[in-house]
């Protein structure tokens, strides 16, 4: 019997990793290739409050994402892109938004 048995095939679903923050400035969340999920905007941002997504373990180069977190923007924002360098994010001008960035 040539039958294949596969009762023994276990599946594994990768697991989502997050970081909130709350505070304008750079943070690299993530160095190496990776895949951006998704960024929740929890609370938006005072006046002019910006949050930028790069693919780099810095706060320039290749960006992928630009949020204007000030203009009554919430809710969630699919991404679900690959990177290869790192994922840093910049928070910046005014007052900071509440944010979650979702990712592997």
């Amino acid at each position: 019997d040539k039958t294949a048995n596969h009762t023994k095939i276990v599946t594994k679903k990768a697991t989502s990793n997050k970081t909130n923050l709350n505070s304008t400035g750079t943070t690299t969340i993530k160095s190496g290739a990776g895949i951006l999920r998704r960024v929740v905007i929890n609370t938006k941002g005072g006046a002019f409050n910006t949050f930028t997504v790069y693919d780099n373990t810095s706060g320039s180069g290749t960006v992928i994402a630009a949020i204007d977190t000030a203009n009554g923007v919430s809710g969630n924002f699919e991404y679900n892109v690959a990177f290869s360098t790192g994922l840093t994010v910049v928070g910046a001008t005014g007052t900071s938004a509440d944010i979650t960035v979702i990712y592997e």
